[in-house]
């Protein structure tokens, strides 16, 4: 068997292969923009590869005669073995009995009864050190691979064993300024061709930098009654929304909502790319009219789209993408809460996103959902809007202060649409206008 290997960049030139990339570029084009061109570059390095190889352990039993230790007997020798290893007798409510090993080869062939010991009321067990860990070195050819285009465009590089495809999805990325890498390390990976292309979008109108284009679908919305930190409002039950949607790929900044608006309403002031907060329903809602209005005016959007909140449904559906666990990855991997927050909020965009590129879903505020609060439907839904009456707006996904039970992609609460707190921010969608 093998231990944990530890990887490390070599710096011997990789020799020369048959190509195995498709540089191919696509396009993606959004309303009133340039077409943007996407592209995909792949190198080869070398990994040096650190494993230790570990031998079988002897195992053996006792025969017990009288409270003495006459014999024991080798029930598998074991391998990997350099020099005779210590065996151990113990239990049996007796002691002093001690044996030798006898090696052949690498293997314990036998073991010798060295002194019986005494009073011995049960059968001992018998002990066989592990043979010592042996280390070696391989090293691995592995192509890197560097996606590039307009920061904030969503990808999905794929890969093939032949140039003409069929292609198989790999990963999704956002592409950052100056690009992504990434690493295959696929047993197969030096044979593979790769590619890059845009995430299917919105069918003829395209979205705006910084969103994410959820697809229409349907999920189980809520959670299992053995869910830990579950409450009784989170009853499970079918939702399919039956058309997709834009959404923020990030909680709304400080900076945007203020370019916006005008104002900074917000505690946690010092670094713009903190979440706005002590924002209102009211003043979210205001804040998705008032860029509505400013980006047709621009033409970066069409006279039928609309910024708006999601619905409860749209929200959920979009943290989970996929998922049916309480959360889409390790709490401090993807979320700030108050195990790593340090009582405060923090930039968007530093922890993990889920599969369909979306960060802070859960955690570093709570974040303001278009429905009125209430209970869920007893059965399935389709394109659920929330109840019809009531007082209180809904607002989902935990934040900084709160502990890993409510930073779930099930947790729900409402508060007056006027209310305004430390903790609260919201992120926008885009669709056709409702």
């Amino acid at each position: 068997m093998t231990c944990p290997f530890i990887l490390a960049p070599g710096k011997a030139k990789a020799p020369k292969l048959q190509a195995v990339v498709d540089p191919r570029k696509s396009q993606v084009s959004a309303a009133g923009m340039k077409p943007v061109q996407v592209g995909l570059l792949v190198g080869f390095f070398w990994l040096l590869v650190v494993r230790c190889w570990a031998g079988e352990t002897a195992t053996a039993v006792v025969t017990l005669t009288a409270g003495y230790v006459t014999g024991i007997t080798v029930t598998s020798g074991g391998s990997g073995y350099a020099s005779e290893p210590i065996v151990t007798v113990s239990g049996g409510g007796g002691s002093g009995a001690t044996a030798k090993a006898i090696l052949s080869g690498d293997t314990v062939s036998a073991i010798v009864v060295l002194t019986a010991g005494s009073g011995y009321v049960s059968v001992p067990s018998v002990s066989i050190n592990a043979p010592p860990e042996d280390l070696g070195l391989e090293v691995e050819l592995v192509p890197k691979i560097k996606v590039r285009g307009l920061a904030g465009s969503a990808v999905i590089v794929q890969w093939s064993i032949d140039s003409s495809g069929p292609w198989t999805d790999w990963t999704n990325v956002t592409t950052l300024t100056g690009g992504v890498v990434l690493v295959d390390l696929a047993p197969d990976a030096t044979t593979r061709f790769y590619r890059a292309i845009p995430k299917p979008s919105d069918p003829g109108t395209g979205g705006p930098p910084g969103f994410v284009w959820i697809p229409p679908g349907t999920f189980v919305m809520g959670s299992p009654p053995d869910e830990e930190g579950r409450w009784d409002a989170e009853v499970q039950h079918t939702v399919t929304l039956t058309q997709g949607f834009w959404l923020s790929d990030h909680e709304v900044t400080q900076e945007e909502y203020q370019a916006v608006t005008g104002s900074n309403p917000s505690n946690f002031k010092g670094d713009l790319n903190r979440p706005v907060e002590r924002v209102s329903w009211d003043d979210a809602v205001l804040y998705c009219q008032k860029l509505t209005e400013r980006e047709r005016a621009a033409g970066r959007i069409t006279a039928q789209q609309a910024y708006r909140l999601p619905t409860e449904a749209e929200w959920e559906y979009a943290a989970r993408a996929g998922t049916t666990g309480a959360r889409y990855g390790e709490v401090d991997a993807i979320a700030w809460w108050a195990g790593n927050s340090g009582s405060q909020t923090q930039p968007v965009r530093q922890k993990a996103a889920n599969a369909w590129g979306l960060y802070d879903m859960l955690g570093n505020v709570w974040e303001w959902c278009s429905d009125l609060y209430g209970s869920y439907p007893s059965g399935s839904a389709t394109d659920p809007m929330g109840p019809s009456s009531g007082s209180d707006r809904v607002y989902r996904g935990g934040c900084w202060f709160n502990f890993a039970g409510y930073v779930r992609s099930a947790v729900r609460y409402g508060l007056d649409p006027g209310g305004r707190n430390l903790y609260l921010g919201f992120r926008p969608a885009l669709s056709s206008a409702r």
